[in-house]
Order: structure tokens, then C-alpha cells, then sequence
């Protein structure tokens, strides 16, 4: 054990040695985080901003603004056609309506109102945006259309009913119950930056596994293997070594960098305990997948050519740049056999959910069975001649 132990020691004191390590295993997780978690999507404060042309100028027309303007899930501010368009061309704002002129006599002859809604056709938000103008524009027929009927039945001024109907509308309760899918009060969601902080975690632990097992080949190429073989120490026992070196490594990048995400990015990572399980789950696999791709290469650098190939790649289909759920249903199934998806899974049980160990026992099965598959073929094809 003494001799397994000063292996490891060894690898890692030489791995940290070197201030480039630094940059890959530190400092390019927390940037990719801040920028595609953070800087992109604005902490997923900044809504997309619609603008409104009101061309009628009419109570009815001024009441369907004033009802999209109550919307929590865009921001709509007032503006002209001409500065309207410049902007929308010039990419300052999301999209923009048009109340078009006899926007109010066209409900009161119970006609369809033209009203125009442009947007790009990247826009995901387009379908919420035009139900919600739907909606406020039945409730402006409704509203007009009994205003109407109250002043030919009683020939009073049909201001001041509707005026009621939109006070009536308006404290209408929701219908349904939102409700959130969590054990632990304290975590509500999984946002865009714990997502992106979780999966770039992953995806720069699993290539800085990758460099480390390639110095199982630079070893074999250096004769550094025949030296060892040379000592009392057993092939078995180095090779048990360097995995218990690529592990602390892996352990290393991932508790620094877990605990300089929930301070910078005051994520909030769920069961400690639970982390411990799932990330030495990850590990195991990284290193399964590292001395896989090691038994089938000769030289570290094609292991590196390769490796990262492979896990950028497949990064992106697991869910590490941008959630799975956005990807055709094709991508999706594939998505589901790579080990970054189920890490990302057990993540987000953790994270969004406030699991604990039990809600977690598919995805650490998984990442396992990924580890004895990859162990197992590396093993039997690692060279020592």
C-alpha cells in the first residue's frame, strides 16, 4: 500500500508543478462558466424586450398595452414605427407589435383587429408572446363587445361598465396552481449558470483526467516503465498508483472548483454527501474512459488529439453547453449513452430538487456500469513493452 500511496503522491506533486495545469484545471471552467452561464443569459435576469407601436391610439388599443405591459416574462416598453424598426434591425430589441389603426372600431363591429407581431424565427419566446397578445385581445372584445350591449339596452355612457369588466378581469385568480418540484425549500431551480457551472465542471475534470492517463504512454515512451519494473513494486501496484493519482487529481479540481463556484457564483451544489458519491462516480468513469482510450492509441498525443475530440463533442450533445431539451428528439436518445448526461442528471437532482443519495442511485449506476465497461477493456490492453 506504502508503495501504491508514493506512486500517487508523486503524480500529483509532478502534475501541480506545472503553472499551465493551473489554467486548465482552474481558471478555463470558472471563465466558460461566467461566460456561457453568466454573461450570455444575464444570470437569467434580462428578459427579451418587446416593443409596442401603438398606431390607434384608442382606449381599447391603450388597454391591450397596458395589459402586455403586466407580463412577468417579457419586457414591453411603448415606441414609433420608424425607431421601432431600426432597432429590431440593428438587434436592440427582441421583436415588436403593432396595434394598427382601427384597431378599436374593428372590435366594436365585432370584426378580427389587425395587430402584427415580428420577431427572428431563433426567437423560442414567439408562441408565449402571441398567446399572451391573444388572450389580451379576447379580453378586449369581451370587454367592448358588453360595453356596447349595456349602452344599447340602457343608453347610459358605456365608459363606466367598461371600466368595471376590466377591473373584473383583471383580479380574475389564476386558474391553476404553480407548483415546484423540490425536497429542500431552499433550492427552487436549477438556473442557467449552476447548469453551465455543473457541465463545464464536468467537461474540464474529464480532460484533465485524460492528460493525466497519458502518462501511462509517456512513461512507456520515455523507458520510464522499464525502470519501474525494475523496483520492488508490482505492476499491479503501479498501475493501482497512478489511478489513485488521476483520482485525487480529479477530486481536487472538482472540490476547488465546487467551492469557488458557490462563492463567486453563489451556486448552491445540494447533499454534500450525495456530491461525494456522484463525483467519485464521474471520476471513476473519467479514468475508465482515460485508460480506455490509452489501450488503443501509442502516443500521448494522439491520446490528447483524440480525447479531447470525444469529450467536446460529446459535451455538447450531454447537455454541457445548453440543456438537452432545446436538441431534436434524435440527439436527445443519443444523448442518454454518454456518461456527461447521467452526471448531468445527478446534478440536477441534487441542485434542483434538493435530492439526497436515494434520488441518485440511477444516475451513479450508470456512470458506474460506464466505468467497469471502460476499466476493463483498458486494463487488459495497457502495454508495459
Amino acid at each position: 500500500m506504502g508503495k501504491i500511496i508514493s506512486i500517487a503522491v508523486f503524480e500529483v506533486k509532478r502534475l501541480f508543478k506545472n503553472r499551465r495545469a493551473f489554467l486548465l484545471l482552474f481558471g478555463m471552467p470558472l471563465l466558460f462558466t461566467f461566460i456561457f452561464g453568466g454573461v450570455i443569459t444575464g444570470g437569467g435576469e434580462n428578459k427579451p424586450e418587446i416593443a409596442v407601436v401603438d398606431e390607434d391610439q384608442t382606449e381599447a388599443s391603450q388597454a391591450l398595452v397596458n395589459e402586455m405591459k403586466a407580463s412577468d416574462s417579457f419586457t414591453f416598453t411603448k415606441g414609433n414605427a420608424k425607431r421601432v424598426a431600426e432597432q429590431f434591425d440593428n438587434q436592440e430589441i427582441t421583436g415588436y407589435i403593432s396595434v394598427e389603426k382601427g384597431f378599436e372600431s374593428m372590435l366594436q363591429n365585432a370584426e378580427p383587429p389587425e395587430v402584427v407581431f415580428v420577431s427572428a424565427p431563433s426567437f423560442e419566446g414567439a408562441a408565449l408572446v402571441k398567446q399572451l397578445l391573444n388572450d389580451s385581445i379576447v379580453k378586449q372584445k369581451v370587454s367592448v363587445a358588453a360595453a356596447k350591449l349595456y349602452q344599447e339596452t340602457t343608453g347610459e355612457n358605456p365608459a363606466v361598465i367598461k371600466e368595471k369588466i376590466s377591473a373584473e378581469l383583471t383580479s380574475v385568480p389564476a386558474a391553476f396552481e404553480t407548483v415546484s418540484v423540490t425536497k429542500n425549500e431552499n433550492v427552487q431551480s436549477m438556473n442557467n449558470l449552476t447548469a453551465r457551472s455543473a457541465g463545464f465542471t464536468i467537461m474540464f475534470v474529464m480532460i484533465a483526467i485524460l492528460s493525466s492517463t497519458g502518462i501511462l504512454l509517456e512513461a512507456r515512451q520515455n523507458g520510464v516503465w522499464y525502470r519501474m519494473m525494475s523496483t520492488p513494486a508490482t505492476k499491479v501496484e503501479v498501475l493501482c498508483g497512478y489511478m489513485l493519482a488521476f483520482f485525487v487529481i480529479g477530486w481536487i479540481q472538482f472540490g476547488i472548483l465546487m467551492t469557488l463556484s458557490e462563492k463567486i457564483f453563489h451556486i448552491e451544489w445540494g447533499n454534500p454527501f450525495a456530491n461525494m458519491i456522484l463525483v467519485s462516480s464521474l471520476l471513476l468513469c473519467s479514468i475508465g474512459l482515460g485508460l480506455f482510450l490509452a489501450g488503443f492509441v501509442k502516443t500521448s498525443e494522439q491520446q490528447s488529439v483524440f480525447g479531447n475530440l470525444i469529450i467536446i463533442s460529446t459535451c455538447m450533445i450531454a447537455g454541457v453547453y445548453w440543456p438537452v431539451d432545446i436538441m431534436p428528439d434524435s440527439i436527445q436518445n443519443i444523448s442518454r449513452f454518454l456518461p456527461q448526461y447521467w452526471g448531468m442528471e445527478g446534478f440536477t437532482e441534487l441542485t434542483a430538487r434538493g435530492g439526497d443519495i436515494t434520488d441518485i442511485v440511477t444516475p451513479v449506476g450508470i456512470l458506474l456500469g460506464f466505468a467497469v465497461m471502460f476499466l476493463m477493456v483498458g486494463l487488459r490492453r495497457v502495454r508495459f513493452e
